[in-house]
Formats: C-alpha cells, structure tokens, sequence
C-alpha cells in the first residue's frame, strides 16, 4: 500500500464500516441539500446468458465534477440539471447511454423511492425491496430485487462523499424479438451521493483531474460475489486498489494485498468527448487473502460489447478463467472502465 492509499485511508472512513451489516435506515435520497448536490443510482448483473452477457444500470444525477465521470459535450441546461446514465445488455444496438434533464424529463422522489427517466428507465421501491424496468427499442427489461444486508463501502467521507454496493439477488426477464430470457441470479445495488464541484462554484466546467477508474462485478457461485475497484490519481498515484469478497452467507471482507490489475491488450475507442480510448482486449488481475495466500487469479478476454456513458468511459463485459480459494472458476464479468490517461 503506497502512502497515498494510507492518506486516503484516514479521509475515507471505509475501514469502520466494511464488514458489519448494512444499516436498513441508510437513505438513498435524491439530490437536494447542502451537501447531496449529486447523487448515483445503480445495479449491475453480471453473468447472463448470451447474447445479453450482462445487465446495467449506472445513473448519475448532477455533475460531481470529477474527469472520469464528466460528459460535459452532453450539457444542455446546466451540470446540476442533467442526468447520464449507461443501461445496457450486450445484445442492445445504440441508445445505452442516456441523457436527461432532471426538470424537463425525470420525476425523482426525494427520498429516491420513485425515480423516473423519462419513458426509458424507472426504478421503485425502499430497501429491501426494488423493482426496474428498462424500455429499450431492442429489449425490454424487468426486474425484481432483493437486497441483502451484506454491503460493501467504497466511500465514507463524513459530510462530503459516501458511496456502497449491496449484495442482491434478482429475478426476471430480459425479452427482445426473439426470446425471452429468465434473470434469477446475484445482482448489486448501489447508491453514492456527495459534494460537487460545479456546485460549489456554479461557473466552472473545470472537473477533477481523476484520470483512470475500473469497476468489475463477478458472480462466482450462486452465492458468492467478488468486485474489484482500482482509482488513480495525476501521474498513475493510486488512490483506491481493493477487491471486496461477499456471500450470501457472511458480510465480506475486503483485500489489498497482492492486488494487481494489468491489461495485457488493448484496442482504440473514440469517444462523443473526442478522447481516444483505449479499451482492454485481454486483462489479468489478482489479489491475496489476509494471510497471504492467493485468494482469486483471474485471466479475461473481452467480448467487444462495449457501450459508452459510463462517466467519461464504457461498460462492458469479458469472459474469464482463474481459479478462487484454490479451486478453477469461469464466468462473464462485468466491467466499467475509464481511462483518460
């Protein structure tokens, strides 16, 4: 761990709250307030059948004024007044990534019960309990979700940032014109919300200079679900390097040591931002656990299914082998990834 992950250990609280049961009476508020000027919304499926291979959810509503989640091109009434959101199988030709205005298009309850964008997105329902439907002109998807009490925190920084993931369990349907296919797998739920910059000074279009993040959603089993998250700062200083270990039987664990993400292969992706991309074909990463043994070693290739509007980058998914706690895994994980390097 370098010293700046130790620095921002002690700003970000994370550590007091990681493995203890999530608090049912954790808000999950739309923006509004003093110090909720933004707010994010997802869930993310990892792991469906073909040609889906995964489904997503990854909304923010306002600008938290950070590069690698700015779409500032896309800005068409004011930063604290657009929504982005990428929602996405692989099987959907265009219209992923969504741009809303908040007063023009979106009916957001306040204490984010109902939250509507527009006629494309609509999800409802206070822990544990939600439900989503996504109206796509090449799938419709609907979604029941249960959430579990197992969560695992990415941010706690007292009165500026928070942000987690809960462990779920879905069920469904996903159809398009030619089938439909059953959803009864382990989902996430996630909800940040925080401080941000363009309303802290309303005039600015200047963001963070925040140039890589990488988010992985793997279901191991029907009971087990790893993530990774790797965030780097100006000049590659890592800010964030951990993957989170959870089940349906235990609270999770979280695990630096031996973590390593490299991408082995790439290829060039324009974006609408006119930045150049470059885009994992083949990746590795690994981790150790607590008392250093090889905890998860996994070896992807990406399936070419990426789609643009998360953040300034892409969702996607990649097939992958490795093995876990000793024994050989395979699967289709899902991945975000922004690279502004």
């Amino acid at each position: 761990m370098t010293t700046v992950e130790r620095l921002v250990g002690v700003i970000n609280r994370t550590a007091t709250r990681n493995g203890h049961p999530f608090d049912m009476l954790t808000p999950m508020r739309a923006p509004g307030g003093r110090r909720r000027h933004w707010a994010h919304y997802g869930v993310m499926v990892p792991g469906l059948p073909a040609p889906h291979r995964f489904f997503g959810v990854m909304s923010i509503l306002g600008t938290p004024g950070v590069a690698i989640f700015a779409n500032d091109h896309a800005i068409t009434t004011t930063p604290i007044d657009t929504v982005y959101t990428s929602s996405a199988t692989a099987a959907m030709s265009g219209g992923q990534f969504l741009v809303h205005s908040i007063e023009r298009d979106c009916e957001f309850r306040s204490d984010g019960s109902y939250l509507k964008f527009g006629d494309d997105l609509l999800i409802e329902g206070r822990y544990p309990k939600f439900t989503l439907q996504r109206h796509h002109s090449d799938i419709e998807v609907e979604l029941e979700i249960h959430a579990t009490d197992v969560v695992s925190h990415f941010a706690h920084v007292p009165g500026a940032y928070d942000h987690w993931s809960l462990l779920a369990q879905c069920r469904g349907s996903i159809r398009d014109q030619h089938r439909t296919t059953p959803v009864d797998t382990l989902c996430t739920v996630e909800y940040a919300t925080g401080i941000g910059l363009h309303t802290i000074a309303p005039g600015t279009r200047r963001n963070l200079p925040v140039p890589f993040f990488t988010y992985h959603v793997l279901n191991i089993d029907p009971a087990t679900q790893v993530l990774l998250v790797q965030v780097l700062g100006p000049a590659g200083v890592p800010i964030q390097r951990r993957v989170y270990l959870r089940g349906l039987d235990n609270h999770g664990s979280v695990h630096t040591r031996g973590f390593d993400f490299t991408v082995t292969e790439y290829r060039p992706q324009p974006t609408p931002s006119g930045h150049v991309m470059r885009l994992p074909t083949r990746l590795r990463w690994q981790a150790r656990d607590n008392q250093n043994n090889p905890l998860i070693t996994i070896e992807g290739t990406s399936n070419d299914d990426y789609s643009y509007g998360l953040g300034a980058g892409f969702v996607g998914s990649y097939d992958y082998i490795g093995t876990f706690a000793g024994r050989s895994i395979t699967g289709t994980a899902y991945m975000e990834y922004i690279d502004l390097r």
